[in-house]
């Protein structure tokens, strides 16, 4: 499941040329605008409703995840026992109850072709425009390393392949909005009138997220809590010896709706009284949102609990959601 780093690279290496494409393109379209209207005019807000269309790019895609739910320690498994009368009845095994057992934290923006893209309707009087909004922003994919966290977090960093270390992939990632937005423009004698604005409504964020967290074989040391180093005389027990080398893995599909908020800042250009042109940042946020699911696979076996019958459920809470987007809005006023 990882991404191979040169194909990673080169995927990065298109998406910073399709981004510096798509700003060229807004840069132009701007420039072009900017000849086309009167030398003599100026950027002046004209009062009632007005259309708006969006298009650019998306970046800085951050967010962390956190698995709460119950994973016993290796040696608890009930199916690497040949014998269920083996099976350990501690009170590790027995009494383990549920936590934050994986963490992950994506952090080094989008890895895949990403965009952004709006409509909305507005209102203008003076200054201040307020505006219903609809936005799709495809945030593509990236991945990161998982992390133990809880309990078992200093005994199952033994256990973990280092060739092929526990890792997290979001694919499909995108986040649609219905805000309501307000603005402020500053008056000025230029062509151009900058403005900010705030706002915020309901989102949908969906995606598809996988794990993947595969065991190092005897050959290359595999030790879990109350096994044997494989490197000694020793016997090695038959559930430490059917555990080497086995995998995690779980996918899940998630659509949930949250809140979300975002500032907005830009300059707009005005073509002719009814035309304008702008340059559009907007920095977005979200709350959490949280999705329930369970494994695949787990040890390379059905993912059921210590009772061999139960299903191993998670989970998946997503958290600081956030990403900026640069358009170009094309206006046209009523």
């Amino acid at each position: 499941m990882a991404v191979n780093e040169k194909i990673a690279s080169r995927l990065r290496w298109a998406w910073r040329v399709a981004t510096a494409v798509r700003l060229a393109a807004a840069a132009a379209l701007v420039a072009l605008s900017w000849f086309a209207a009167p030398m003599a005019a100026h950027a002046q807000a004209r009062d009632g409703f007005y259309f708006r269309g969006d298009v650019g790019d998306s970046d800085a895609l951050t967010f962390r995840g956190s698995f709460k739910g119950v994973d016993l320690p290796t040696r608890c498994d009930r199916l690497l026992h040949p014998d269920p009368a083996n099976v350990p009845r501690d009170p590790a095994c027995t009494g383990f109850g549920p936590g934050v057992f994986a963490t992950v934290r994506f952090d080094r923006g989008a890895e895949t072709m990403t965009s952004a893209t709006a409509l909305a309707l507005g209102y203008s009087r003076g200054r201040i425009r307020l505006e219903a909004e609809l936005n799709n922003t495809a945030l593509g994919g990236t991945s990161a390393p998982l992390l133990d966290a809880g309990r078992l977090a200093e005994e199952t960093v033994q256990e973990w392949s280092t060739v092929e270390p526990p890792s997290a992939r979001v694919s499909g990632l995108t986040v649609s909005d219905v805000f309501l937005n307000v603005h402020l423009d500053f008056d000025n004698s230029s062509r151009f009138t900058p403005f900010v604005g705030v706002g915020g409504g309901v989102s949908t964020v969906v995606l598809a997220f996988e794990t993947l967290r595969v065991r190092r074989t005897l050959a290359n040391g595999f030790v879990p809590e109350g096994g044997v180093d494989p490197a000694t005389d020793t016997a090695i027990p038959a559930w430490q010896t059917r555990a080497a080398g086995t995998a995690d893995y779980m996918s899940l599909l998630l659509a949930e709706s949250t809140l979300g908020a975002n500032l907005i800042g830009g300059l707009a250009l005005a073509a002719n009284e009814r035309f304008s042109v702008a340059l559009r940042w907007r920095y977005a946020r979200y709350r959490d949102v949280q999705k329930p699911g369970k494994w695949d696979l787990l040890r390379s076996h059905a993912p059921v609990l210590e009772d061999g019958r139960r299903p191993v459920t998670f989970d998946l809470v997503l958290g600081d959601i956030a990403f900026y987007a640069v358009t170009v809005s094309l206006v046209y006023a009523f």
